[in-house]
């Protein structure tokens, strides 16, 4: 009987101690399945840090890339909007010339007129001469004018046979001798232009033909005398009146009544010798 109990109680105590180390199984397998859960989670974020970072910096590219074709598409766009608006104001300001001519062409006392397109004009003498598309062929010469805007802005210098270089009166050293006619009221006075004040931005007209009253604001219109025969063309207006040193001579300064800084197309204006 004793035998019996005592080989209970080890089976109970066996049994026990199975459960129990089941048990400590069980719990140890589970932290050790836990932290090595966790030891992957980390790894796993470690390994995906170059391919965000890759990611992101595709997704900037990307953006980036845009970007620069959308500036690119803008940048074209806005140079087209601009060429063609200055285009439009090239062929106002053309029109706007044209009109102009053909407005003084009935005002004219001259019987050869030959109108004429700006071919040449260089940056370093661009107050000094122009190159128009006429010549001999078409009947130009050196005794012709020439006018653009409703007034006088230079005369014939030399003529090819199918181009003409003009000379400006805003030509500094202007030796053409262009004879005008000062208007002081019922009067006229003869003289000469004799050069261009390029820091007034004024014609001076010298060797007057006689001591009457010049005054601001009389108006000066070419005079026909000598190699340039075509006559009353406007020249400008008198801004002011100056005596030599002698009181002998007087200069007298002229505001040009035509700016022949941006010419498109000019008129050859004269009569024949």
């Amino acid at each position: 009987m004793n035998r019996f109990k005592k080989s209970k109680y080890i089976i109970v105590l066996f049994v026990v101690a199975l459960i129990v180390s089941a048990f400590l199984v069980t719990t140890r397998s589970s932290a050790v399945v836990t932290k090595a859960g966790d030891g992957i989670s980390l790894i796993d974020r470690i390994v995906q840090k170059p391919f965000q970072w890759l990611e992101s910096i595709k997704s900037d590219l990307g953006s980036l890339t845009r970007a620069y074709n959308e500036n690119e598409t803008l940048k074209k766009e806005f140079y087209q909007m601009e060429k063609e608006k200055n285009e439009a104001d090239r062929l106002k300001d053309e029109n706007e010339q044209l009109r102009q001519l053909l407005d003084m062409k009935s005002k004219l006392t001259v019987t050869k007129l030959i109108a004429a397109d700006v071919i040449m004009r260089s940056p370093a003498t661009w107050r000094q001469e122009l190159t128009v598309n006429v010549g001999s062929q078409q009947e130009a010469t050196t005794n012709m004018l020439v006018v653009a805007g409703g007034g006088l802005v230079g005369s014939v210098e030399r003529v090819e046979n199918n181009s003409t270089v003009v000379n400006l009166l805003t030509n500094a050293e202007n030796t053409e001798k262009i004879s005008v006619k000062i208007q002081h009221g019922s009067t006229s006075i003869y003289g000469i232009i004799v050069g261009y004040d390029k820091e007034k931005e004024l014609l001076k007209v010298s060797q007057l033909n006689s001591n009457g009253d010049v005054s601001q604001g009389d108006k000066v219109v070419t005079g026909g005398l000598g190699n340039f025969n075509a006559t009353d063309i406007p020249v400008g207006e008198v801004v002011s009146v100056t005596h030599s040193n002698d009181y002998l001579a007087r200069e007298v300064m002229v505001k040009l009544h035509t700016n022949p800084i941006n010419l498109k197309v000019v008129e050859l204006v004269g009569n024949p010798s």
